[in-house]
């Protein structure tokens, strides 16, 4: 029937298309706290093409990083298997390859299933760490310790399966693990390895496991880059015709990949991604970092908020439309660049080159709303950084940055909400799904509340908008001039429209468009 679906991907239907593909009987031998679609098209896959060079031999297990995370059911009904499809220009020509990948052993809910996340860290197999919980998981989050159920926060699920670990083995030192966090925030293996060491003080742990946590585990400073879409929503059918099967976990991502690893030489030994062809280097990450997150992730989350208000949905749409482009363009080479250092200028101008590139590849579909999830920390670590540099440099405000982040306060203009979650509305009359820390959020919807009822003045909104040092870690108002401008552009965005804003607004808007 046309309607039919096709089997699911599982074990059975893989050896079906494959024969040769028995299941590799490698032992667990990685955890990884997070298993969205960046983890299953970066890590997971590297992970993968080293068992298929011979060079690893090591099984992944996946643990769910929050409650209402929905992917650990779907992975276990696939037994561990999903698809990855890279798609884009690969040496100047179109590319795409399909794997099969079969990296993950299973999936575990914490929250339903903790004593099976503290069994598998009594495994003496189980040698590296691997997480992305966003720059929102980098954070301190006060709790109790309870060891019969998870702790909601990722330092405080690290800092108890590192505990039980250390319990189970006597402390002995080969017993530690090798951490990699994959989350975009600077010096992100020393944030972690502090925020545990954080941890374990405030639940009365021994010194003698934060030596152990010191001494015996290894967290590397890491930086990641590469582009994954995920899901490729509309193409249900056509995937399914072509695959023979339905994937809920089908991940698209681009051909480039680029992961460089700050550790001990040990790190490098054992974890051989270069014998395997892939692009990971082990080197200092300070100038890697510096353009890739600025001048990669800082353009997707201006984008997510401005481009998305003004009623476009995909990175591709947004670089293909002459006023957006244009207000991009501004904001990377007029404004962030400029904040770098002058020696950097020349690698500035060949990334931002290529950055255009990757983020028109005609064969992604990026959606701004899933670069907008945590929005206000990535904003933080993203782009507040070159806003503080320029101002320090030029003297002046970064005018596009300082739009953006009046975007930013736009979006987060709450329509309605149910319990902990919350939607938004476009101009253009669609509803949208907010993402953030529900406290955040329903911060932020309670000052659009006082506003839209005219109980105070958007300038008071703006001002306590910027004081939320919880958000930003300092108090923005104290940036000479920046309550002013944010105020005037959140006025004009909020009363005309984002694209009328950005006609008016200045340098960096496409003029007569």
């Amino acid at each position: 029937m046309e309607n039919e679906r096709a089997p699911s991907l599982n074990r059975s239907k893989l050896l079906e298309i494959d024969a040769s593909r028995k299941s590799a009987l490698h032992p667990e031998r990685v955890l990884q706290i997070g298993e969205g679609n960046f983890m299953r098209g970066f890590v997971d896959w590297m992970l993968y093409r080293m068992n298929e060079n011979g060079c690893f031999q090591g099984k992944v297990v996946a643990i769910q990083p929050t409650p209402r995370g929905k992917v650990v059911p779907k992975l276990n009904r696939q037994d561990g298997l999903y698809t990855l499809v890279q798609r884009g220009i690969a040496n100047g020509e179109a590319m795409e390859r399909v794997e099969r990948i079969d990296v993950i052993s299973r999936g575990i809910n914490p929250y339903e299933n903790w004593a099976d996340a503290l069994r598998t860290a009594e495994s003496p197999e189980i040698r590296f760490l691997f997480s992305n919980t966003t720059e929102a998981g980098l954070q301190w989050n006060e709790e109790a310790y309870d060891p019969a159920q998870a702790p909601l926060s990722f330092p405080g699920k690290l800092v108890a399966l590192l505990y039980h670990r250390y319990v189970k083995f006597h402390g002995a030192k080969e017993a530690g693990w090798i951490i990699l966090p994959c989350e975009l925030v600077e010096h992100n293996g020393a944030v972690l390895k502090d925020l545990c060491k954080r941890v374990a003080t405030h639940w009365g742990f021994s010194a003698a496991f934060a030596r152990w946590l010191d001494e015996a585990c290894v967290f590397c400073n890491t930086l990641v880059d590469r582009i994954v879409t995920g899901y490729p929503q509309g193409e249900e059918k056509e995937w399914e015709s072509r695959l023979g099967y339905h994937d809920e976990l089908l991940t698209v991502c681009e051909p480039y990949h680029l992961f460089v690893i700050e550790g001990p030489v040990e790190v490098e030994q054992e974890l051989p991604f270069r014998q395997a062809g892939l692009h990971v280097f082990f080197d200092r990450i300070e100038q890697y970092r510096e353009l890739k997150v600025k001048l990669l992730n800082a353009p997707h989350t201006l984008l997510a908020a401005v481009a998305f208000l003004a009623g476009i949905n995909t990175v591709r749409e947004a670089v293909e439309d002459r006023q957006l482009r244009a207000y991009l363009l501004h904001a990377m080479q007029h404004e962030i660049k400029q904040a770098l250092p002058a020696e950097m200028y020349e690698r500035a101008d060949a990334y931002i080159e290529d950055v255009l590139a990757r983020f028109a590849n005609p064969y992604l579909r990026h959606h701004l709303l899933d670069i907008s999830l945590n929005g206000l920390s990535k904003f933080t670590t993203r782009v507040l950084p070159s806003i503080h540099a320029y101002q320090a440099v030029q003297g002046a405000l970064p005018q596009a940055l300082v739009f953006g982040l009046a975007a930013l306060l736009v979006f987060y203009r709450l329509k309605r909400s149910e319990g902990e979650q919350f939607w938004g509305v476009r101009a253009i009359g669609d509803e949208y799904v907010i993402r953030d820390q529900a406290a955040f959020v329903t911060q932020l919807g309670e000052l659009w509340k006082q506003v839209d009822e005219q109980r105070v003045a958007l300038s008071a909104m703006v001002e306590q908008f910027l004081g939320m040092s919880g958000i930003w870690g300092e108090d923005l108002n104290a940036i000479a001039g920046l309550t002013d401008n944010v105020t005037r552009y959140v006025a004009a965005i909020a009363s005309k429209g984002i694209r009328q804003a950005l006609r008016e607004a200045g340098d960096f808007a496409a003029k007569g468009v």
